[in-house]
């Protein structure tokens, strides 16, 4: 029964390092598409990034199962560590199933590490843009703003404060 539990949870394990690498996938893709997004269609953006949000629960699903079996193998083959991993299992696999795994684990890690990249380098264009709008803004406000100690020709004081056409500073 130990036998079969250990081959059932390996197969489990290697199946779910499949899924997480496909959902890796995904999310460079759908990192590319927010890029393009940013650049060029920012109504775009938000169904973009729900999308990722989505991926990022269905991502964080997956790790959990993957600790859970991982946790469970390394009780099958009575492995007491407290940081267990996928790389302390390899040797009680089979050489071409711990191959397979060790490339899958090698795989996500480098997904992912490709994923954070992506993610970082879009964000710093969101606050350049964002920074852009600000700038602007700024502009557009000080363009229908009176100078300092601007008296109205109607015989205003310098303290009465500006109509601001309707137009909100935020900071």
């Amino acid at each position: 029964m130990g036998k079969e539990n250990f081959t059932t949870n390996r197969l489990a394990l290697e199946e779910i390092l499949v899924r997480q690498f496909r959902v890796l996938q995904e999310m460079i893709e759908l990192t590319k598409k927010e890029r393009a997004s940013l650049l060029n269609d920012p109504n775009q953006v938000l169904t973009v990034v729900e999308d990722k949000e989505a991926l990022l629960d269905h991502l964080g699903v997956l790790e959990d199962k993957c600790r859970k079996i991982v946790q469970d193998l390394s009780l099958a083959v009575e492995l007491r560590s407290e940081d267990t991993s996928i790389q302390s299992l390899l040797p009680f696999f089979q050489p071409d199933e711990a191959y397979r795994i060790k490339n899958l684990s090698e795989g996500i890690s480098s997904l992912a590490s490709q994923a954070r990249e992506l993610t970082r380098a879009n964000q710093a264009l969101a606050l350049s843009k964002l920074d852009w709008l600000k700038a602007t803004q700024a502009f557009l406000i000080s363009i229908f703003q009176p100078e300092a100690g601007y008296r109205s020709p109607k015989g205003g004081s310098a303290s009465q404060e500006p109509a601001g056409l309707g137009v909100e500073i935020r900071v």
